[in-house]
This record gives C-alpha cells, sequence and structure tokens, in this order.
C-alpha cells in the first residue's frame, strides 16, 4: 500500500549532496584560473597565418568569458541554495551555517565545531559526533530545496 510519498535512500543522498557542495571548491578554483589567465597578455608573433577571417584570439577570450559567467552562475546557485536552508527555524539556521562553513568556505569538521560553538552554544565548541549528524541533516535539507534532483529513491 502505497501512501503517495516516494521514498529516498538517505546514504545515496547525503553522497550527492557531499559531491556537488564540494564542487563549490572546485568552482573557486577554476574562477581564479580564469582570472588569472584574462589577466595575462597575449602573444602575437607577427602577421597572421589563417587563411579565414577567424581571429583565434578574440574566439578564445570570447569562451573563456563565456566560462567565467558559467562558473560564476554555478557559485551563484550553490551560495544561494544554502542560504535558503536557513530561512525556517533557529535549527534550519544552523544547517544552513554548517554548510557554509564546511563547503562554501571549505573549513575543516574541527574548525566547523569551533565556529558552531561561537555562533550558537555560548563559545562551548561542538562535539564532532553531535556535528556529524547536524551536517547530515542540513545535507538532507539541502536536498530537498535544491533546484537539481539530488535525492535517490530507495
Amino acid at each position: 500500500m502505497s501512501n503517495g510519498f516516494k521514498k529516498y535512500d538517505a546514504k545515496a543522498t547525503e553522497q550527492n549532496v557531499d559531491r556537488e557542495l564540494w564542487r563549490y571548491q572546485k568552482l573557486k578554483k577554476q574562477e581564479k584560473r580564469l582570472k588569472l589567465v584574462a589577466l595575462s597578455g597575449q602573444a602575437y608573433d607577427g602577421m597572421p597565418h589563417s587563411k579565414t577571417n577567424v581571429n583565434g584570439t578574440e574566439e578564445a577570450v570570447h569562451k573563456r568569458l563565456e566560462d567565467q559567467e558559467w562558473v560564476k552562475k554555478e557559485m551563484i546557485l550553490l551560495e544561494t541554495a544554502v542560504s535558503y536552508v536557513g530561512d525556517e527555524s533557529e535549527s534550519a539556521e544552523q544547517a544552513s551555517a554548517i554548510l557554509k562553513w564546511r563547503y562554501i568556505d571549505g573549513y575543516s569538521l574541527t574548525k566547523c565545531c569551533l565556529k558552531f560553538g561561537q555562533a550558537f552554544a555560548d563559545g562551548y565548541p561542538l562535539a564532532r559526533t553531535t556535528m556529524n549528524d547536524k551536517l547530515k541533516a542540513a545535507r538532507l535539507r539541502f536536498s530537498e530545496i535544491y533546484p537539481r534532483e539530488l535525492r535517490v529513491e530507495a
């Protein structure tokens, strides 16, 4: 007998969310690399040798700008989704903060425990096991609001 709700595999869903959120750090590196390439000067070696009217240097610049725009859009999507996790209640706000510290800021689990204590527990750091439990719950909450389907049906 079906109750109308789909059942999801929490562990597989968490893995998908973890992979998607760690992508932010890769995007950040890619953005920096694209910006540095844009700052480097173009090398010209004299007269063009191409028989066509296509300007290769201009094409490369255009492609790089498109790549920069795509990377920025993806980063904003992840940042916004993480911030929207915290819109409902205090526990949701805590979940959003944990996701931000762990994935957007790239902090270690230990530093996340310390930051949680400073922000929500009167300066007392959170135990790692409790942080892991809160991180699991935050990942599942993220999967519910993220526009791309990360949940895995059981």
